[in-house]
C-alpha cells in the first residue's frame, strides 16, 4: 500500500528554497522527495529548508534522503535546515545524532528568519 505524502516546493528568492512534506516519508516515497528536492535546488540556492511540521512519520530511508541532500548542498557551499516541532519526527533527529548535522528550528518561519540573518 502506498503511503500518503504531499510535497510542496517553493523558493524564497534566489538563495533559499523550501520543501514542505506532509504525511509520511518512507521507503515508498523517498525517491519522490529526493527528486522534488533536486529540482528545487537545481538553480543553486544556498539554503534548503525542509519543513517537516506536517510530517507524521519518517523512516530511516527518509532520514537518509535528508542526509544525502545535506551532503549535496554542503558540496555546493550550501546547507539544509530542518523545521520540525512534531515530537515523533523531531525525536528521530535527536536519537540519531542528526541534531549535530542540521540546524533545527520549530517552524519554517523561524528557520527562514534565521537563514536570512
Amino acid at each position: 500500500m502506498a503511503t500518503s505524502l504531499k510535497i510542496d516546493a517553493r523558493t524564497e528568492g534566489p538563495e533559499i528554497a523550501v520543501l514542505c512534506l506532509a504525511g509520511e516519508v518512507d521507503v515508498a516515497n523517498a525517491a519522490q522527495v529526493k527528486e522534488s528536492a533536486l529540482k528545487l535546488i537545481a538553480n543553486g540556492p544556498k539554503c534548503l529548508i525542509v519543513d517537516l511540521n506536517a510530517t507524521e512519520y519518517m523512516d530511516s530511508t527518509g532520514l537518509g534522503t535528508l542526509v544525502g541532500l545535506h551532503k549535496r548542498m554542503k558540496e555546493a557551499d550550501g546547507e539544509v535546515v530542518i523545521a520540525v516541532s512534531q515530537p515523533r519526527v523531531k525525536r528521530l533527529f535527536v536519537i540519531t545524532g542528526l541534531t549535530k548535522v542540521f540546524r533545527i528550528f520549530d517552524d519554517a518561519a523561524t528557520a527562514l528568519k534565521e537563514v536570512r540573518g
